[in-house]
């Protein structure tokens, strides 16, 4: 870990094969310490809302575009919530939609909208010292 980097990230993706692909791209890039996977917002929203989690992760890497819950939803949902303190999101989607990126800046904890796949570049794009350690 550098001291560039956060500790616990969340990575939200319906895509087993995006999943895996991201979390090793952030595991050998050091960005993170440890990365948790979910394959569905809903796995996460109960993950996050336990009230037995001791501790946030530092930054949520988000899909929008998932069955059931999309990420929009999770978002409106997450606000809910009421964790202790917000964590930062940050959407990785396919989705090169302005009104989706206009959408998610209204949330006031989505701090960026990166295209998939996730790349040195934009990983060395996130401003570190906006996400306050958990």
């Amino acid at each position: 870990m550098t001291p560039e980097s956060v500790d616990l990230v969340v990575l939200i993706d319906d895509s087993d094969i995006d999943l895996f692909v991201q979390r090793r791209f952030i595991e050998l890039s050091g960005f993170a310490r440890r990365v948790l996977t979910f394959r569905s917002s809903r796995e996460a929203l109960n993950y996050l809302s336990d009230s037995n989690l001791n501790e946030n992760p530092d930054l949520i890497f988000l899909d929008l575009n998932m069955p059931e819950i999309d990420g929009f939803s999770f978002l409106e949902q997450y606000g809910k919530v009421g964790t202790a303190s917000p964590t930062k999101i940050i959407i990785l989607t396919s989705s090169s939609s302005s009104l989706d990126r206009d959408r998610a800046a209204t949330f006031g904890n989505v701090i960026g909208f990166l295209s998939k796949p996730l790349t040195e570049g934009n990983l060395s794009e996130i401003d570190l010292t906006s996400i306050p350690k958990a």
